[in-house]
């Protein structure tokens, strides 16, 4: 489904992607894990175009996406992305909202549009807010019709970029049903996130995004086997609170040779012992 090979990506003289290779199939969702910087935004850009790589090659079921390229445009249509901030259209409806992709980038019909967009709203729990604004919308609510927005346009697979870094904690459940059913549906998705909980939410295969700008593989229903460098086997550490570490995910984090706060040392060892 979506394909990258060696793809490099720099800033100026500052390299974010160091030669980035994995594999999405159709039907899975893939979680990026990793600390800020470590290019994981970056990479979900690429997919769609919004960023340019310069080496490699990044493609959607064999079509290279480039953003230089003619082509660009229809490519990604065929991949939606739900954003972190929501980027809804605040003069607009939760329905206009979601209309507006079909209407104005597919040029579908209006009616089918609407009624479309109106079932997806009810799919995501909002059939009482199809005319409201963004304004008078939770967090929770706004990045929902973002959801439906973004499944408006029937893409192929939808990009999330740290999809709950921005909701209250008590919202955040709501979006990751959201995202729980896509998933049993078998929606392809791609989902940058911080959070250590969130890929024991779905059967996924999770790629780790590295502060050096590659992936690392860790298995998030088994064990999280940390190996390969300090920098991952800290950020696991420190993001292994008591609350996240569940019998039901025996989690094996192998410490670095650095001083540790004790709160993550208590994390630690309950990982341990959930072992």
């Amino acid at each position: 489904m979506i394909t990258f090979e060696n793809v490099h990506k720099s800033f100026g003289s500052h390299e974010v992607l160091k030669g980035i290779n994995a594999e999405i199939a159709k039907g899975q969702v893939v979680c990026l894990i990793g600390p800020s910087g470590s290019g994981k935004s970056t990479l979900l850009r690429c997919v769609n175009g919004l960023e340019t790589y310069q080496r490699g090659r990044i493609s959607i079921d064999g079509t290279v996406v480039d953003a230089a390229s003619p082509q660009v445009h229809a490519i990604c249509t065929r991949v939606s992305m739900v954003f972190q901030r929501f980027n809804l259209f605040p003069h607009r409806t939760a329905l206009e909202n979601v209309m507006e992709g079909p209407l104005y980038v597919l040029k579908e019909n209006r009616n089918q549009v609407r009624e479309r967009a109106t079932a997806l709203l009810n799919r995501v729990g909002l059939a009482d807010k199809t005319n409201a604004y963004p304004a008078s919308l939770s967090g929770g609510q706004q990045q929902r019709v973002a959801i439906a927005r973004a499944l408006a346009m029937r893409p192929q697979a939808i990009l999330f970029d740290e999809p709950t870094s921005a909701l209250d904690p008590e919202t955040v459940g709501e979006v990751l049903q959201v995202m729980r059913a896509l998933a049993d549906e078998n929606m392809t998705m791609l989902v940058v996130t911080t959070k250590f909980s969130s890929p024991a939410r779905f059967p996924i295969a999770s790629s780790f995004s590295t502060a050096a700008g590659s992936l690392s593989k860790v298995r998030p229903r088994n064990c999280f086997e940390i190996r390969d460098t300090n920098a991952l086997r800290t950020f696991f550490i420190g993001l292994c609170t008591p609350s996240e570490c569940w019998p039901a995910l025996p989690c094996r984090v192998k410490a670095p040779n650095s001083d540790l706060s004790l709160r993550r040392g208590r994390a630690l060892k309950l990982c341990e012992n959930a072992a």
